[in-house]
């Protein structure tokens, strides 16, 4: 039989669209690199200008997997004619997600349609619950029984906290930490209620049952990476384990690099996510998934989120499996990830794997210029990666121990919370003004309190500044007006339909600083500037645009416009 030719396919005529005006202007990025963000359930306003002006009989309407019933097949909204020079599309998202949008135009009444010649676009949506997120970080290991858990938990509601990081409670490998795991689907027993009889996941679940009674989101950290070396994994499937020929008990320990060079933890064997055997290789990711998959159940049910330790050392390969796999069972859970990285790698993977908050960590930027800069960075960025900014985290030293004072927290915590992009917190212990960091290693009995939470009325104003002003909980509207000050950052913010902020913060531990600038470029009208300090009430008024203040030692001010 002779040879058959293949078909020969057929191709299309696609002459190069022309725009239907000159030197239009989009509100968003276009290609899937530079991608936009946008919260489920809050309107995402997209607008189309013309340098002149539109043609009067010019239609255009979004085309998009938005809203679509499957994600991802296209639906139709219409933009709307603002004025002669503007089309503006209001659509609120429904899902969380990664999603494509072009924009389509017809000359013709509708008849036919062209696409906007320009490359399609993406907008990564986000659970509502990451908007404002303010996550208290409790330390299992010092915080007794799951009973103590439960009990502390309207505490932390009224310091304005809406969700609960708890660190892994999986039983503990021999070295006691709670990353060092021993069995990856149990709590460990010193977490139990004494004289219960149930097991401890019927208690936890008790615990999750107050939590989302209480409105309190849970976050589970999930540890993907490595294992406790005589963990139930490495005793009985050593094959799953990295292997390594020097070391004793042939297992790869785990590791990171300092300025030391590479250094090893010596409890903590990597999981081998690329064993050459195809069979064994689909235990471990199905095994582990479903430890994922396990923990997040929780978090799901509480509306809460997952944090993925270490994830700059996780597996790319396993991590596309799973994170699509997360998404699909969990749609509305929310993903932060300690997650170490250049720019262009985040930009390429926070889409790809869903990740909705990266971890900010301003506690490394202990003087004002490099703090101020690292500020910088994060809202330049902020259209495209959202970042959860905490005063320091439980793996970070107090913030006396980082800062030299404990009165530090006041200007610290001002700028993690309201110079930031809209997610922060705290570590247990810092309401307390405690002198050194809280050890999450080990079992120890349940820390004795001082009889006052020192720093919590602040803490909770803070907070509910955040939650009350939008202008705080959004990137690239912090524009720093300080001069480059020395020990003071300050900075003006403003959103939509409201007024302006100014924030202060004098991170000079020991002495007074004097802060002077003048806010003409920044404001709308002329004339006196009348304003109220939300931190503590205090009204100011100015005859005009320069402003200056004599700061207290770490102290701080949150002003607001008033008319």
């Amino acid at each position: 039989m002779p040879m058959q030719r293949r078909h020969i396919p057929v191709l299309p005529d696609r002459p190069a669209a022309e725009s239907v005006v000159r030197k239009a202007h989009r509100s968003y990025p276009v290609g899937r690199h530079l991608y936009s963000r946008a919260f489920a359930g809050k309107v995402l306003e997209l607008t189309i200008s013309a340098g002149d002006h539109f043609p009067p009989d010019v239609q255009a309407r979004l085309v998009t997997a938005l809203n679509s019933k499957r994600g991802e097949d296209p639906i139709e909204h219409p933009f709307v004619r603002s004025d002669d020079k503007t089309f503006t599309c209001r659509i609120v998202p429904e899902h969380a997600g990664f999603y494509w949008f072009r924009t389509q135009f017809s000359a013709d009444g509708g008849s036919t349609w062209f696409s906007d010649p320009v490359a399609d676009a993406w907008v990564l949506v986000d659970p509502p619950q990451v908007d404002g997120l303010r996550l208290y970080t409790m330390v299992p290991a010092v915080s007794g029984s799951i009973a103590d858990w439960a009990a502390d938990l309207p505490r932390i509601k009224d310091m304005g906290f809406n969700a609960v990081h708890l660190l892994p409670l999986t039983t503990l490998d021999a070295t006691l930490s709670p990353y060092a795991a021993r069995d990856l689907f149990d709590i460990d027993h010193s977490y139990l209620i004494s004289g219960l009889r149930t097991d401890g996941l019927s208690q936890l679940e008790d615990f999750v049952e107050t939590a989302r009674s209480l409105d309190i989101r849970l976050c589970f950290d999930l540890v993907l990476n490595h294992i406790g070396a005589t963990s139930t994994i490495a005793r009985r499937a050593p094959g799953w384990i990295v292997p390594d020929h020097n070391s004793p008990d042939g297992l790869k320990r785990a590791g990171y690099w300092s300025e030391r060079g590479w250094q090893h933890w010596q409890d903590l064997v990597l999981i081998n996510y690329e064993h050459p055997s195809v069979r064994i290789r689909a235990e471990i990711w199905a095994y582990m998934t479903e430890y994922a998959l396990f923990w997040s159940k929780y978090a799901n049910y509480t509306n809460g989120l997952i944090r993925f330790d270490n994830l700059h050392s996780s597996d790319t390969s396993f991590l596309h499996s799973l994170t699509r796999t997360l998404h699909d069972e969990y749609p509305k859970l929310a993903a932060l990830a300690e997650y170490f990285t250049d720019e262009d790698t985040l930009l390429d993977s926070v889409p790809t794997w869903g990740l909705n908050l990266v971890l900010a960590t301003p506690w490394n930027y202990r003087f004002v210029p490099q703090l101020r800069d690292y500020l910088i960075h994060l809202h330049r960025v902020s259209e495209h990666v959202r970042f959860f900014m905490p005063i320091t985290s439980h793996d970070s030293g107090s913030p006396a121990q980082e800062f030299a004072s404990s009165e530090s927290i006041v200007p610290r915590y001002v700028a993690a919370a309201l110079l930031g992009t809209g997610a922060t917190g705290i570590t247990q212990g810092v309401e307390w003004g405690i002198p050194e960091k809280i050890e999450f290693i080990g079992r120890h009995s349940k820390l004795a309190r001082p009889p006052e939470s020192r720093f919590a009325p602040f803490i909770q104003t803070v907070n509910r500044i955040l939650c009350d002003h939008a202008a705080f909980r959004c990137g690239g509207n912090c524009h720093f007006v300080d001069n480059a000050h020395h020990a003071v950052i300050a900075a003006h913010r403003k959103d939509k339909g409201s007024g302006w902020y100014l924030v202060v913060c004098n991170f000079d531990i020991m002495g007074q600083q004097h802060f002077e600038t003048d806010l003409a470029g920044l404001l709308e009208c002329s004339g006196p500037l009348n304003c109220v300090d939300l931190l503590s009430g205090t009204t100011y008024s100015f005859s005009g645009p320069r402003v200056s203040f004599l700061l207290p030692p770490s102290g701080a001010l949150v002003l607001m416009s008033r008319g």
